[in-house]
């Protein structure tokens, strides 16, 4: 009896320093979803990485004003600090990732999903969403409304995040170091009809996909950029009109906006995917919004597809050379 006894205690033992000495389980992406609230929370092990904000309420103008469109934070690599503006601030309708045009026109109608005065975007249920240790995945259903609350158009959002290497920059002194890697994000959509013919109208400062810093970035007017070879190299926003034939600032396939919060340096890389319409009007501003526009028709048989992708950093700054080879990548993975 004591050797069965010492037997049974060895092997307790034994499983006890296994478990102790047994390797920490590698980070992964992991959703959490607070249908309450409307938020969803993407993170890498304890790391937030984005949250898509999709509430959706109408009981008050106030509360309309403040979920009348579906969009994306995004946090800060290796600091997990929210990098990106929701709502109230300078602009209160920019938020984040968000999509929309000012001049929306079918059936005689004449509609606003960018400031969402009286137009809107709401959220209908997720289609996918998944995570592992490579990635985290999200696909939305997303309904564009009309003033009277019937949808015109149907959307179908799906936005990747993963983690990518990211070397120590060097572009800027004194150096700052980096976590050493970043996030990738893919984001595409396709933007179908329900109302036939559809125009999707605007300009550059109001319409398209676009990002848009946090607010401490506009009160210190802080964003500076980083464009390609053969345009304006100047770091402060290159801001123009949408005049001229063909007009200003377009088709840069790429575009990166660097700025610092509480000290710390982030940049957001902007990849369009070729194939989408042209021209393509860039748009930057001091305060952090940057994106592009584009004019476009679809109808029921014709939907509209985007596809971006974006490079989140935070240390030094990139080379321009080196997001040009980053940006000659994506282009290549999704030429046609």
């Amino acid at each position: 009896m004591p050797v069965l006894h010492a037997l049974k205690l060895a092997v307790a033992v034994v499983l006890v320093l296994a478990a102790v000495l047994a390797p920490v389980a590698a980070d992964e992406f992991r959703w959490q979803v607070d249908e309450e609230r409307g938020e969803a929370d993407l993170s890498f092990g304890a790391q937030p990485v984005v949250r898509y904000m999709f509430a959706y309420d109408t009981s008050t103008p106030a509360r309309r004003a403040e979920t009348f469109k579906p969009y994306h934070h995004v946090f800060g690599p290796g600091t997990g600090a929210l990098i990106t503006k929701g709502i109230g601030g300078l602009y209160t309708h920019h938020r984040g990732l968000f999509v929309g045009w000012n001049d929306i026109r079918f059936d005689g109608n004449r509609v606003d999903t960018w400031h969402g005065r009286a137009a809107s975007q709401r959220h209908v249920r997720f289609v996918e969403r998944k995570a592992d240790a490579n990635s985290g995945t999200m696909t939305a259903e997303i309904h564009w409304l009309d003033s009277q609350g019937e949808p015109f158009l149907a959307e179908t959002r799906t936005l990747t995040a993963s983690k990518i290497l990211n070397p120590p920059w060097t572009s800027i002194s004194p150096r700052i170091a980096g976590p050493g890697y970043a996030w990738r994000i893919d984001w595409s959509t396709k933007l179908e009809s329900r109302r036939g013919q559809i125009t999707l109208g605007g300009d550059r400062q109001h319409a398209g996909f676009q990002f848009r810093a946090a607010q401490a970035v506009a009160e210190a007017n802080a964003a500076r950029y980083i464009r390609p070879a053969g345009f304006p190299q100047q770091p402060e926003a290159f801001q123009v009109g949408d005049a001229g034939n063909p007009p200003k600032h377009i088709d840069l396939g790429w575009l990166a906006m660097t700025y610092e919060l509480e000290g710390k340096r982030y940049t957001v890389e902007y990849f369009e995917a070729p194939g989408m319409p042209k021209p393509s009007l860039y748009s930057e501003r001091p305060y952090g919004r940057f994106g592009a526009f584009f004019k476009a028709e679809l109808d029921e048989d014709r939907p509209l597809e985007m596809r971006y992708r974006l490079i989140v950093s935070s240390g030094a700054a990139p080379l321009q050379e080196e997001v040009a080879k980053r940006y000659s990548r994506f282009a290549s993975e999704t030429a046609e």
